[in-house]
């Protein structure tokens, strides 16, 4: 269960969100976000090859982290 929550894209878009509405866009956010990415692909080697099964909502966990920092970002500049 732990495998599926840690891959869900919800989770890492959240994460994602937070950091880029807490601290918008600075040197510490863009190395969070590397070291995100990096903890991903750890992740995605940890699990081995994708099956048919859960293949895209592996591979959309780091689009997602992505997307919702920038739009943490936006929030964070509307809001400053």
């Amino acid at each position: 269960m732990i495998n599926r929550d840690i891959i869900s894209p919800f989770i890492w878009a959240s994460i994602g969100f937070i950091v880029g509405l807490a601290l918008g866009v600075s040197t510490v956010s863009v190395w969070i976000l590397s070291i995100g990415f990096f903890l991903f692909l750890v992740w995605l080697n940890y699990l081995g090859p994708a099956d048919e099964n859960s293949e895209g909502w592996r591979f959309s966990a780091a689009p997602a982290f992505m997307m919702s920092w920038i739009l943490g970002i936006l929030i964070n500049s509307l809001i400053n």
